[in-house]
């Protein structure tokens, strides 16, 4: 707790209380609750927010109607949007391409009706810039063999290793939304954060935006756990020892500053056999990913033309050697 109140005291771009919010920045957040709209999700609860001239009428997620609840709270204005580069014909041929390419993905996951459930979703994320410090206290050890005469020796040879990395990070991304797989959102990264512009709602204008249900504080595990572990490669990159034994690290965060930005996201959905599978297409780079269900059909239909292959190629040899 502690780690982060000192990081925080050191943000300077810390949303303040709304008593002290420049004549300004409440223009900013009056304005934005009356040209948006958001809607919810009777079904699996998803929040959509529209600009007023967007009607939403289904749940990206799960394609259920969804209902009017009224203006945004003007706290949940974003600071920063990255607009969209890829345009949804595009993004629907990029989708197309790359699931052509897994031969048992099932047909109807690349039918007209499927992908016209592709959506234009502004995904929330808290974008993080950070100074990070990590200390490496261990035991390397360098292990030679070789034999002489009728003897072989073993040599072991310990050092102590110690090293320290200042590493600077700017833009770690985590999306601040419940509903879509964290991972899904990392396995499109990276996004251009120089084509990023200060949110207009006229950025909305034809696309959902999803609203954040996760604080940024709630955000710090997972932002760490990404900055360690790269520090951790970092660090490991310049030991070369056979082995590395009695590792104690100490990890901690100098500064830490956040920005809540828009990131543009082509997004669908896929229902198979109970289990609602997630694709995303980044809409800045066609970078797609997300998990692909087999087709049992193709499954088996392969097994049988293999089965048949193999016996066809055992009788027929069976001929010739005879």
């Amino acid at each position: 707790m502690q780690e982060i109140e000192d990081a925080y005291r050191q943000d300077p771009d810390e949303m303040p209380p709304e008593s002290e919010l420049t004549d300004e920045e409440k223009s900013e957040r009056e304005t934005f609750e009356e040209e948006s709209r958001l809607y919810s999700c009777p079904s699996c609860g998803a929040q959509i927010v529209c600009d007023a001239n967007t009607a939403a009428s289904f749940c990206y997620y799960c394609h259920n109607p969804v209902i009017l609840n009224g203006r945004v709270d003007g706290k949940y204005k974003p600071s920063m949007v990255l607009p969209f580069a890829l345009d949804r014909d595009k993004a629907v041929e990029t989708f197309n391409l790359w699931a052509k390419s897994k031969f048992f993905a099932p047909k109807n996951l690349m039918s007209s009706a499927q992908l016209e459930k592709m959506t234009g979703l502004y995904v929330p994320f808290w974008v993080a810039n950070s100074t990070t410090n990590s200390h490496l206290e261990a035991l390397g050890e360098n292990v030679r063999h070789w034999t002489s005469g009728n003897y072989r020796y073993t040599e072991t040879s310990q050092y102590r290793v110690e090293r320290e990395a200042t590493v600077e990070y700017q833009g770690i991304p985590a999306d601040g939304s419940r509903k879509i797989e964290d991972q899904l959102m990392e396995a499109i990264e990276p996004f251009d954060y120089k084509a990023a512009k200060p949110f207009n709602m006229a950025y909305l204008s034809g696309f959902m935006a999803d609203k954040y249900d996760v604080d940024k504080e709630k955000m710090l595990p997972r932002i760490k756990e990404r900055m360690f572990a790269n520090n951790r490669l970092i660090i490991n990159e310049t030991i070369h020892y056979t082995t590395v034994k009695h590792r104690r690290e100490n990890n901690k965060i100098n500064t830490l500053n956040w920005r809540y930005m828009l990131l543009p996201v082509w997004f669908m959905t896929f229902e198979y056999r109970g289990k609602l599978w997630e694709y995303a297409v980044n809409g800045q780079t066609g970078k797609v990913a997300g998990q692909l269900p087999v087709s049992m059909k193709k499954l088996l239909g392969t097994c049988i033309a293999v089965a048949l292959a193999i016996a066809g190629i055992t009788v027929f040899g069976g001929y010739l050697f005879r």
